[in-house]
């Protein structure tokens, strides 16, 4: 699959392969860079926003590492240079669990947080995902989607979604795709993109308060 990318270079999608889960994790973790729903819950003890991004970079390949085993990560490239990367559950796979987790290197996440802090942010992101998984427990749930900081604004998030996404999840016999979002602006970009939003809810942790919101997408065959 190919689109014309806004800086005259096309844009290929394919599977991400082990080995890329570095460079992955760092743009993924430069995208999300201040995202709520992780600053909120581990960037405190951190003395430095760079010690805080490597902890990120680390917190995302770990993630990367497991869906790249388990699941599905696709990975959008031009000009030999990943710029994009979407997470997908297919909900008739087993779920990731503790043990995948530990085995792509989740033990390490407790250096620099504490274990207690790190397994307080996997209850929030449980609960942050619990209306996805009750009222559409069949749809392809999207984990997570980046796109390199530097080539933001650019539409290649619309796109990733629209030309590999989509299209992807179509032809492994998916009907729906379900997501979150914690931000405002996100709010208006999945609406855009077609999706509903279905339900609002607010994410605590040690006094500090989100918005949550999640989306469903019906699509089209």
């Amino acid at each position: 699959m190919t689109v014309s990318a806004p800086a005259s270079s096309a844009i290929r999608y394919r599977l991400a392969r082990p080995g890329e889960e570095e460079g992955l994790g760092r743009l993924a973790a430069e995208s999300f860079g201040d995202y709520p729903f992780f600053s909120f819950a581990l960037k405190e003890p951190f003395d430095s926003y760079q010690k805080y991004l490597d902890y990120m970079t680390r917190l995302h390949r770990m993630l990367i590492k497991a869906y790249i085993k388990k699941q599905v990560c696709l990975v959008g490239v031009s000009d030999c240079t990943v710029v994009s990367v979407a997470l997908l559950h297919d909900p008739r796979s087993r779920d990731i669990d503790v043990t995948d987790y530990l085995l792509a290197g989740g033990l390490g996440l407790v250096r620099g947080v504490g274990l207690r802090r790190l397994l307080a942010f996997f209850d929030i992101s449980e609960a942050a995902q619990s209306a996805c998984t009750a009222k559409h427990p069949d749809a392809w749930y999207v984990e997570l989607l980046a796109v390199d900081t530097q080539l933001k604004g650019r539409g290649l998030g619309g796109k990733m979604i629209h030309d590999c996404v989509e299209p992807y999840v179509r032809g492994h016999d998916g009907r729906s795709l379900s997501l979150i979002t914690n931000t405002e602006q996100n709010r208006r970009f999945y609406t855009s993109k077609g999706f509903t939003e279905f339900s609002e809810s607010t994410l605590s942790f040690r006094g500090q308060t989100i918005g949550n919101w999640s989306f469903f997408k019906q699509l089209e065959i």
